[in-house]
């Protein structure tokens, strides 16, 4: 019944964009089962409303896999099942329809009258959810060595012989890791294998950047405690420096000037050298440092090496510039018009004259928008 339902969804795979339906999922082996179970309308995205973003690696809490469970079986409507925590929860009816299918019967037995809608989901509840869900029979056997004893056993044991999964430590495969939570692709490969959807194959972004990682160019390890933010900007500086010392040497030049200042790490969060290439920073998710008197909080700093008041930008400078821009612009919801440059903000001249050129002039953002509308950017920060 389930598998029928989702047939005349499935044609909706077919006609993806380069990268699929969301940005943050490029590089995860689970984009298949993402966008199947996307195609079938069991997920939505995890940023509404613009639902650009799955957030692939999050965990699943309860409320969230009663909806996907939910969505996924097609259950209807029903009365409130008499939890006494969901009445506030965006997922109450989910989970009163999971409880009227005796899919769940609560988190705190013997009472069993509370649902616990935040708390994260096990890779070894969820077995327990999903066997009940497909009424897969509790099987007999020892497929894994980590789950001996468990409550689950039987159900994971299940999942095992219906080929919804496989393991969790490929490729031995001989554990299950039913103590883990279970994450959101982890949740979309067990559901799109469940249900028996096909997952298309999604054609890459025309533009993918490799970002060199940290290791590679020898940056230090973070040196104190870093703030998390939420981007809301992006913001280009440059570096002011010579020609005598360049790329790497350069870059772990700065890092220890701003561990002199007291700063956890180097202040920008990507890098790009004068030969084009894109360097990880510090940490995108943390807020940046700078010695102006603006606040770096939402803003992504993007540091370009070179002294662009004495200099031109080269143009394999230019176009990575571009290609973070529109990388930034999806991965954060920025609007690539209201790129700025770090003398938009502060007393400075930075990011020189010949590179704010571009950026006042609008040049920045309309290639940033021609890179958008071809498919955008992939961003592989690899070691």
């Amino acid at each position: 019944m389930v598998a029928t339902a989702f047939s005349p969804l499935l044609s909706a795979a077919a006609e993806l964009p380069p990268g699929g339906s969301f940005v943050d999922d490029d590089t995860s082996v689970h984009q298949g089962a993402i966008e199947a179970i996307a195609a079938a309308d069991i997920t939505r995205g995890c940023n509404p409303p613009t639902n650009t973003k799955f957030c692939p690696e999050a965990a699943v809490p309860r409320g969230q896999m009663a909806a996907f469970l939910a969505r996924a079986l097609d259950l209807p409507e029903a009365g409130p099942a008499g939890f006494t925590d969901t009445a506030t929860s965006v997922f109450a009816e989910d989970i009163d329809r999971i409880a009227a299918a005796h899919i769940t019967y609560g988190c705190n037995p013997p009472d069993n009258d509370a649902f616990c809608p935040q708390q994260d989901v096990t890779r070894g509840q969820m077995a327990a959810f999903l066997a009940r869900a497909l009424e897969l029979p509790v099987t007999a056997g020892d497929s894994f060595i980590d789950d001996d004893g468990s409550p689950f056993e039987g159900s994971i044991e299940a999942l095992r012989a219906a080929g919804i999964t496989v393991g969790c430590n490929p490729p031995d495969n001989d554990r299950f890791c039913q103590d883990r939570h279970v994450t959101r692709a982890e949740m979309a490969t067990f559901l799109a294998r469940a249900l028996g959807l096909d997952t298309p194959v999604i054609t890459p972004r025309p533009y993918q950047i490799e970002v060199i990682d940290r290791t590679s160019w020898g940056a230090e390890p973070v040196r104190g405690p870093l703030t998390n933010h939420e981007i809301e900007h992006i913001t280009i500086h440059h570096s002011d420096s010579s020609l005598s010392v360049t790329g790497p040497a350069q870059f772990r030049s700065w890092q220890a000037w701003h561990f002199h200042l007291g700063w956890p790490d180097i202040a920008y969060h990507f890098i790009i050298g004068r030969d084009g290439n894109v360097y990880e920073g510090r940490p995108y998710t943390a807020v940046g440092d700078t010695a102006t008197e603006y606040d770096p909080t939402g803003h992504l700093l993007i540091v370009v090496e070179g002294n662009f008041d004495e200099v031109e930008p080269t143009t394999e400078q230019v176009e990575a510039l571009a290609q973070m821009v529109a990388w930034g612009s999806v991965q954060f919801d920025v609007d690539v018009g209201t790129v700025m440059g770090h003398r938009d903000l502060a007393a400075t001249s930075c990011p020189g004259d010949n590179l704010y050129a571009l950026i006042q002039d609008g040049s920045i953002a309309a290639r940033a928008d021609d890179i958008i509308s071809e498919g955008g950017v992939t961003l592989d920060i690899g070691s």
